[in-house]
């Protein structure tokens, strides 16, 4: 069996090395297997690309990316950042902190890292880097816009909810307080290692209640979107509605950020980043099918049942690290997930808790060398090398580590509230 898979692999990595779509290289593997290992016709593969987009829960996926478009295209996330601001920047690390608490907040809205890269690179590289030099800037704009992947609505925990069949709804409430430790891991560093802020003027209390009030647009959404679905007013697929309605009602209608150009040009963005998940997903949906029945993964199931639940989770962590480096996590979640989810569950580790080990494993390759989208948008938006921008980026790689380490080995970080609360 396993040298049948050798071309398998060929064809997978080998497409990818070309530099073609992930999604041609999925596609492809999966109609070799189909054809010539499971000797099936290629109908069923037609129907698994169709039953993998067609779920209710993937519609939550361009709403989610609607949502966090908006929220870069207008002033929603600016404000955000102006409130964070005044309350901290005279403080020690005060500014830095700041931008990390402004996108943690942003992650709670927006779900998307790169958009959260865009947005705080285009508004804060200047100010922090007057501050604490380009390097501490760079590796804070690409290393805190990862905590839009961890941070609930996640597009990542979305995704992974799909594929593993896990309640996207615990997933969310699991990765609250991951999410809170990564800041806090992250904070504690910042106030470290940057110098007192303390030569930048204080805000005034009328000018913290200004910009508290021009937040508080951005600030109504997360309650909206998480209290929502946890006071079962709509499911995690209707609060993706919601949030993007929101933010297309307010930021057109309310504020005016928007005439119709820049909406029409928000939409198109959108709607190309959803397409682009939506291929993968489809893709993935015949290769995911073509393992099930050539039971691969039943297969690295017996290869593990003499290891226990840590040993494997180290291994699962080193995997991810690595495929997190090459691939977003969007494609390693639908490689992975349905080759190694069945070995995880047959050695007794829960399904929520293995959702947040690999959305933070896959968070770290978001701005790790050579191809994190985070470098890659940073790149793009400051114009910096990007061997520049990555060197910066390798002290929140150690940092997200550690955290990554008290997820893993410490369920309970992941699974208090959803055990509380559902």
């Amino acid at each position: 069996m396993l040298i049948e898979m050798i071309p398998v692999f060929i064809i997978l990595f080998g497409i990818m090395a070309l530099n073609m779509p992930i999604y041609i290289a999925l596609l492809s593997a999966g109609i070799y297997m189909q054809l010539f290992i499971n000797h099936m016709p290629l109908q069923g593969s037609v129907s698994a690309m169709f039953e993998s987009v067609t779920k209710n829960s993937m519609l939550a996926i361009p709403f989610f990316i609607l949502a966090g478009s908006f929220m870069a295209g207008g002033s929603l996330g600016p404000r955000l950042i102006d409130m964070c601001s005044a309350f901290l920047r005279n403080m020690r690390a005060g500014m830095a902190i700041a931008c990390l608490l402004s996108n943690a907040l942003f992650g709670a809205i927006s779900g998307s890292p790169p958009a959260a890269t865009a947005t705080f690179s285009k508004i804060l590289y200047q100010p922090l880097d007057k501050q604490y030099g380009e390097k501490k800037t760079l590796g804070l704009l690409v290393g805190a816009a990862g905590l839009s992947a961890v941070i609930p609505p996640s597009i990542g925990m979305i995704i992974y909810g799909v594929v593993a069949e896990v309640s996207i709804a615990k997933l969310f409430l699991a990765g609250v307080l991951p999410g809170i430790l990564l800041v806090a891991v992250i904070g504690i560093y910042l106030f470290v290692v940057c110098k007192s802020d303390t030569q930048i003027e204080k805000a005034s209390r009328s000018e913290k209640k200004r910009s508290l009030k021009r937040a508080i647009p951005v600030l109504i959404l997360p309650v909206i979107v998480l209290g929502g679905i946890y006071g079962g007013v709509f499911t995690p697929t209707e609060a993706g509605a919601v949030s993007a309605a929101y933010s297309a009602i307010v930021s057109v209608f309310v504020l005016r950020d928007m005439d119709l150009h820049k909406f029409l040009h928000v939409l198109k963005d959108g709607c190309l980043t959803a397409g682009q998940v939506f291929i993968l997903i489809a893709c993935s949906g015949v290769f995911a099918q073509a393992l099930t029945v050539t039971q691969t993964p039943q297969k690295l199931v017996f290869l593990f049942e003499s290891m226990n639940a840590i040993g494997f989770l180290v291994i699962l962590n080193i995997v991810l690290l690595i495929f997190g480096c090459f691939f977003d996590s969007s494609s390693s979640i639908l490689i992975l997930v349905p080759l190694l989810t069945p070995t995880a569950m047959a050695l007794g580790i829960n399904p929520v808790h293995l959702g947040l080990v690999y959305v933070v494993n896959l968070t770290i390759g978001m701005f790790t060398p050579p191809f994190g989208l985070n470098l890659f948008v940073a790149q793009g938006v400051l114009d910096k090398e990007l061997v520049v921008i990555s060197k910066a980026a390798l002290p929140f790689v150690v940092l997200y580590i550690i955290g990554l380490a008290f997820i893993t080995y410490i369920p309970n970080i992941s699974l208090v509230l959803p055990n509380i609360f559902m």
